[in-house]
């Protein structure tokens, strides 16, 4: 793919960093005239930028060291957003973990030359697949996996090493989180199947997100263990997940069969806020999440949603970190902007703390990026004559 040219010419670095550094400042006093905005990217945008293909990417831990650093000198050096540009102290890198946790449950996971890879259901009788997952030791299926692999071998290619003079560090531990109790449960089971299970077997709906949630709080700690973190859980600080799959899910079932599960795993995470992330049609659940869970902080939400009578149906004080996905960011700037508009509306902007992120993955020009990026700075005014709640 031919290198894009920037999104937005900025002739003075210092400056723009210096004006987004008081930008974020003022967010985090409640005090910004103006929604963050910023871009973020995944592997269908970048890897065609280095040629690489999605098989050789999640196979291969010089590869993502490769493509992890020279993607991250491209986007700050070609992305006008509200992020440093230039070079940063450190270069952050990870392993590519996009299945690591369908893995370690024992599912097959398929590559794919020009895709994300994906785990397959685990094709076993519900009660030997509950036998199955209450039988596997967390330590051992992380060291037999590829991504503990991969994490250990992008140590040893980081260990003093440098990229534009600037060290290079690899995240440890890797894992701090889950990508869903409900959506790895679905995953491993199949789709399909679990929503038939919630009708026909609830007993084996309840027992298999009790296996995940006890594998999952076992996984995070074991992580932590290995990477010798020294966490004492449950944490001081702000911890959160992911749950997309919660998006087949009536507010009567995720109260019956989720909740419990989503309760038991913050509290023996985290004394501190919680957040999730959730995008896609949740509008029945906000309102329960915050109720019953305390969450606070969403990430996620979107064009799918009306950001209005979500915060009105929570009527307290929330952060909203909001997406404008990459199906829009695909398409003409009529949409992009009708799309901007609709999540920022004023009601939203005044009453909750907002950022808005735009997803870049494939079919986003560089045009339509920088377009979003001046239509969101546009539209994302924030008029605090009311104030927030």
């Amino acid at each position: 793919m031919e290198q894009p040219t920037p999104v937005v010419a900025v002739p003075d670095v210092p400056s723009h960093n210096a004006e987004v550094a008081r930008l974020w400042e003022a967010y985090g006093q409640g005090t910004n005239e103006r929604v963050p905005v910023t871009v973020a990217f995944d592997e269908q945008f970048l890897l065609p930028l280095q040629g690489r293909s999605f098989r050789g990417y999640y196979t291969n831990s010089e590869v993502q060291l490769d493509v992890q650093l020279r993607n991250q000198e491209w986007i700050r050096t070609h992305v006008v957003h509200d992020a440093p540009l230039g070079l940063p102290d450190e270069w952050w890198v990870a392993p590519a973990g996009w299945m690591h946790e369908n893995e370690f449950y024992g599912a097959e996971v398929r590559l794919q030359d020009n895709d994300y890879a994906w785990g397959l259901p685990i094709e076993l009788p519900k009660r030997k697949l509950i036998e199955h997952l209450r039988g596997l030791d967390a330590e051992e299926r992380i060291r037999a996996g590829a991504f503990y692999r991969h994490w250990e071998e992008l140590r040893a290619l980081a260990d003093g090493r440098e990229h534009l003079g600037r060290p290079v560090r690899v995240v440890s531990p890797p894992v701090t989180s889950t990508h869903g109790i409900f959506t790895k449960a679905a995953e491993v089971r199949g789709l399909e199947r679990i929503c038939i299970d919630l009708a026909d077997d609830p007993a084996f709906v309840h027992d298999l997100l009790a296996a995940v949630t006890d594998l999952t709080i076992e996984r995070i700690k074991c992580w932590h263990r290995l990477a010798g973190s020294e966490t004492t859980f449950p944490i001081a600080g702000g911890w959160g997940i992911c749950d997309d799959s919660l998006t087949l899910l009536s507010e009567k079932h995720y109260a019956e069969f989720v909740l419990p599960q989503h309760e038991r795993l913050y509290s023996a995470m985290t004394m501190g806020p919680r957040s999730i992330h959730l995008c896609g049609h949740v509008q029945h659940l906000f309102a329960t999440l915050h109720r019953h869970l305390g969450i606070t902080t969403f990430d996620g939400p979107g064009t799918q949603v009306d950001l209005v009578r979500m915060v009105r149906d929570i009527d307290a004080p929330i952060t909203i970190q909001a997406q404008v996905s990459h199906a829009f960011l695909g398409r003409g700037h009529g949409e992009i902007e009708a799309a901007v508009r609709h999540v920022l509306q004023d009601e939203a902007k005044r009453r909750a703390r907002m950022t808005l992120i735009g997803y870049a993955s494939r079919g986003a020009t560089m045009d339509n990026l920088r377009f979003f990026y001046e239509c969101a700075v546009r539209h994302g005014a924030v008029d605090r004559g009311s104030g927030l709640p």
